[in-house]
């Protein structure tokens, strides 16, 4: 190997060095980002909760009204059809 090799592998070395740095950045860069939209993402659904909560305790209280509701129905007819 002579003299003029030194400085082209030396550009050559650094220039993959520096793409390695830089992909290794971009690739924190690209973590840290959705680590973020997953803290977003954890507050939104956690707002969402007791909204989701009250709905299903609503609806479960509205199925025994409509059962009660229909256990007397069915009362009523089977009293009237004796």
């Amino acid at each position: 190997m002579d003299n003029s090799n030194g400085p082209v592998l030396l550009v050559i070395m650094i220039a993959i060095v520096l793409f390695v740095v830089g992909r290794r950045f971009q690739r924190t860069v690209d973590t840290w980002a959705g680590w973020g939209k997953a803290i977003q993402a954890v507050a939104e659904a956690a707002a969402k909760v007791p909204g989701a909560k009250s709905a299903a305790w609503a609806a479960v209280r509205g199925m025994i009204v409509v059962g009660l509701w229909t256990a007397a129905l069915l009362a009523v007819i089977v009293i009237a059809i004796r």
